[in-house]
């Protein structure tokens, strides 16, 4: 293999690779939607989660939907009380 060709596979080739791969994550597109920001309203249906539940606009789940408290079977925990 001569230099030429070395040079070509091992150093031409990757930078212009690479180069073709920041082209394409630099570049916007033109007809993108504007991005959510923090702050704005959300104009869509709310998710299967999330983080504010007063936001969606349900009820407080009552007592009976939310069920028995748990019973501990076994010492120790966080707490580190074995």
């Amino acid at each position: 293999m001569s230099p030429i060709e070395t040079i070509l596979i091992y150093a031409v080739i990757p930078v212009v690779a690479l180069l073709l791969l920041f082209a394409l994550t630099a570049v916007r597109g033109k007809g993108r939607a504007a991005s959510y920001r923090a702050g704005d309203d959300w104009p869509h249906e709310p998710l299967w989660w999330i983080g504010n539940p007063k936001g969606t606009g349900l009820p407080e789940p009552t007592v009976e939907a939310v069920g028995a408290t748990a019973t501990r079977t076994a010492r120790g925990g966080a707490r580190g009380t074995w």
